[in-house]
């Protein structure tokens, strides 16, 4: 479960209000069992590093405590589909071999919330392997379990609603629309773009992780690149990262293309040392010639890594490559602009001169209550 527990999706939003972190549940805040079956098998620093779960295909599996959704999608080899909760700075739970995920990533979850359906994704019998991490250790979940048996909230029921300073980056893509990453809006019950009012929302891929935002009439947008990236290839990355704490408006970073591949050798990613942040989320890579060759979507977290590795990663992020984009595009029937052959490198300045024109900040309008 290494590899996913140390992603961490890049869109600004605030920590879950009441989560219970380690030294509320050490302290006597019982954490609920995530489902309602017996123990098979218990904890072992060396051979179960969590507790596993039995029942009958489609029980509840539910959240232990608030908190909010790092991971759900396929795990690392061996453990199936995965849920990742953080609940608090220090506190993080993972719940692995489910059959049916029912949150996305970025989600807020209450205690109690039914976030899977109990399977046997890649495991040889019906179970749930729960896991529990205490500043990026984990630790024997039985203490912690002292609530009782697991009472889960109406299957499909909406994950709690998002902090009202979520927010994300976007580009313009065609005459009237600009896309972003689905994890920005996802939730949210409407969007605005920042300068320019409120924006309806379009379409939303989860599993592609893009969304479109429909806009009034753009004059400019920003070309994609229809060729394979290079290894080594110098990127350009325009977003509005963490924002209220660094300066107002676009932030440009650089870099290159380190992998043609992210996390288990997922070619709908490539890997880049361009440095991102929270709020980066959405927003475009370019290459030397200003074409469009990526969305940013996630980071390597270097504070979990270091306490799981004992080393600290340096710029390991990853964007979505411009081939998901372009499916994605064209399933939705969306005008983009190829761009002409490839045009001659231009400097960092000049690229970022054109992309910030097209860039956007998006954010997340919260639904009343």
């Amino acid at each position: 479960m290494l590899a996913a527990t140390l992603l961490a999706a890049c869109s600004s939003t605030s920590p879950p209000a009441s989560a219970p972190g380690s030294d509320t549940a050490q302290a006597g805040v019982a954490l609920l069992r995530p489902t309602p079956g017996p123990v098979i098998a218990g904890y072992d620093v060396n051979r179960n590093r969590g507790l596993d779960f039995g029942g009958n295909r489609g029980d509840a599996v539910v959240a232990v405590a608030a908190g909010r959704v790092l991971y759900a999608g396929p795990g690392p080899r061996g453990t199936g589909n995965l849920v990742i909760l953080r609940h608090s700075d220090t506190l993080m739970t993972t719940y692995a071999h489910n059959e049916r995920l029912l949150v996305r990533v970025g989600d807020n979850v209450a205690r109690g919330q039914r976030i899977a359906d109990l399977g046997s994704s890649e495991a040889d019998r019906v179970k749930l392997h729960f896991e529990v991490r205490v500043s990026g250790k984990t630790v024997d979940p039985t203490p912690y379990l002292r609530g009782a048996a697991a009472v889960a909230a109406a299957p499909g029921s909406p994950a709690t609603r998002p902090a009202a300073t979520r927010s994300g980056s976007g580009f313009v893509v065609s005459a009237t629309q600009v896309v972003t990453n689905a994890h920005v809006v996802n939730g949210c019950a409407g969007v605005e773009i920042a300068g320019r009012g409120l924006a309806r929302l379009g379409p939303v891929d989860a599993a592609a992780d893009l969304a479109l935002i429909e806009v009034g009439p753009q004059a400019e947008w920003l070309p994609l690149s229809t060729e394979p990236l290079r290894l080594g290839e110098p990127l350009v990355v325009v977003g509005f990262p963490l924002p209220g704490l660094l300066a107002q408006g676009h932030q440009v970073t650089t870099g290159s293309v380190t992998a043609q591949a992210g996390v288990r050798g997922d070619s709908r990613v490539f890997q880049m040392s361009a440095p991102v942040q929270s709020g980066n989320s959405g927003g475009p890579v370019l290459d030397a010639s200003g074409r469009v060759v990526g969305v940013v979507v996630s980071r390597l977290n270097a504070m979990r890594a270091a306490a799981v590795l004992g080393d600290i990663p340096q710029n390991v992020n990853f964007a979505l490559s411009a081939q998901t984009l372009r499916s994605f595009l064209d399933a939705q029937k969306v005008a983009w602009r190829p761009a002409a052959g490839r045009p001659p490198a231009q400097s960092v300045p000049d690229v970022a001169e054109v992309a910030v024109r097209s860039t956007v900040m998006v954010r997340c309008v919260p639904a009343p209550g």
